[in-house]
């Protein structure tokens, strides 16, 4: 096969059609309009790539600045975009940070939306708000809040001991002076819940009338990869609550007693929720393993879908006359203190596992953040009349919707054994942990019943 290689030259390519026209580079002329629409076709391309990849991101770092400048006092924050859309009312954010001294906060990516075209109907925060319509809708994905630190806490025990300040060395001036200086901070402790006392019943007054909650009656949050962490590199294992996907409802409704204001409210839907018992990174001291591993760690419970359901009432004044109240066979009581507590629903595949070592766990961790100041407790101080109420527990109740297993697991000699417990639906665990601080000091209340009842275990039989 011959092939035949034909050449044009420059002056014949010129002329060559190009989709059925002539074309001739001498006909263009570098005049000043020319080069007007130019400029305005690069200014265009590079406003588009700006406002498109670049735009958000110096929004973020301008918001950096004056935050930390005029706001943040204690830690950092850092925001690394942020876009707003006011017609839709969106605002979108990625890489939002703060660390302070006690806890770090992260949020991925997510957005928050404010209906701000839906009609503003004044409510009195004493209704049932939680039928209004949503005005605020936050999404938060790759959540992660981080508490390593108490230094407050750490602080006072360095005055109460007479100790040199090292939480934070450039905030007292005047602790070098033993028990007089003692003597001062509980002066000056007692002058600060004074002071507060008094302003409790102008925070009260305002919560009575119209406030924010008017406004936002409900917000709803969704956050896909929660975590919340509780440890550092001073504890042998790190608690970690993990949750794949969560929707939170906030809201309030009318108090239980007549003498408080509303009750905040707040409904959490969860699916895979763990509660793990992970070893902490960078510790150094004697490592004590656990019974046994499962994934980044010791699961104490899973389950596929978790409710659960926060309340507190917002407490009001304590009045001048006691409120009696009659109940329904007739005996005539005060009226009750506001209530504080959560509950629990466990839904399909819960499992919670626990034991010695897991025990040894928890008690790591509350010995650093609730450290005790070997003290004799003080009788907590009722109320008076024109003060603020104030709760006297806090409860929990855990109950289980399906069928779950207990397993107690125990470790000798690197050989693990367990008591295996199937519990059916209905089970309940009720934990009444008080407040305050009676005569005869306080008492933790643990009841509960599990149904259906069937345990085996691996070790053997002993007397």
């Amino acid at each position: 096969m011959d092939f035949e290689l034909t050449t044009i030259s420059n002056m014949d390519a010129q002329q060559l059609p190009m989709n059925g026209s002539h074309i001739n580079l001498d006909d263009f002329k570098m005049d000043s309009n020319f080069a007007w629409l130019l400029c305005s076709l690069v200014s265009i391309m590079a406003w588009v790539i700006y406002i498109t990849y670049y735009n958000s991101r110096v929004i973020g770092y301008f918001i950096t600045r004056l935050l930390n400048h005029f706001y943040i006092r204690e830690g950092y924050m850092h925001v690394g975009s942020l876009t707003c859309n006011v017609l839709s009312g969106k605002i979108m954010f990625r890489d939002v940070v703060y660390i302070s001294y006690d806890y770090t906060v992260r949020v991925q990516d997510g957005w928050l939306i404010f209906r701000w075209w839906r009609a503003y109907v004044p409510k009195d925060v004493s209704e049932d708000l939680s039928h209004s319509d949503t005005r605020l809708s936050v999404m938060l994905n790759g959540f992660e809040l981080h508490v390593y630190n108490r230094c407050e806490m750490y602080g006072n025990l360095e005055k109460l001991f007479g100790l040199e300040p090292q939480m934070f060395p450039c905030d007292d001036d005047s602790s070098g002076s033993g028990s007089g200086g003692g003597d001062h901070d509980n002066g000056e402790m007692r002058t600060t819940v004074s002071s507060s006392s008094r302003r409790h019943p102008q925070t009260s007054a305002l919560s009575q009338g119209h406030s924010w909650r008017d406004l936002i009656p409900v917000i709803k949050v969704d956050v896909a990869s929660g975590r919340v962490v509780f440890g550092n590199r001073l504890v042998p294992t790190t608690l970690s609550i993990n949750v794949e996907e969560a929707h939170f409802v906030y809201s309030t409704k009318p108090a239980a007693s007549r003498l408080d204001h509303f009750m905040h409210f707040t409904k959490c839907k969860a699916e895979n929720f763990k509660v793990i018992l992970a070893p902490s990174p960078k510790y150094t001291g004697m490592v004590d393993d656990p019974p046994r591993y499962m994934g980044e760690g010791f699961v104490v419970l899973s389950s596929n879908n978790i409710e659960l359901y926060y309340y507190m009432d917002e407490a009001g004044l304590v009045p001048a006359e006691p409120e009696m109240l009659q109940l329904a066979n007739g005996d005539i009581v005060e009226s009750a203190p506001p209530i504080w507590g959560m509950d629990i629903k466990c839904g399909k595949g819960t499992d919670f596992s626990y034991g010695p070592w897991a025990d040894r766990q928890r008690d790591h961790l509350f010995r650093f953040f609730f450290p005790t100041d070997f003290q004799p407790l003080k009788v907590t101080k009722a109320p008076q009349p024109g003060e603020k109420r104030s709760a006297t527990s806090f409860d929990i109740r855990l109950s289980t919707l399906n069928e779950a297993t207990v397993d107690i697991l125990f470790s000798k000699n690197k050989e693990t054994n367990a008591v295996h417990i199937n519990v059916g639906p209905g089970s309940y665990l009720e934990v009444t942990m008080p407040w305050v601080v009676c005569q005869d000091g306080y008492v933790t209340k643990i009841t509960g019943q599990l149904l259906h009842l069937e345990a085996t275990t691996s070790l053997q039989y002993r007397s």
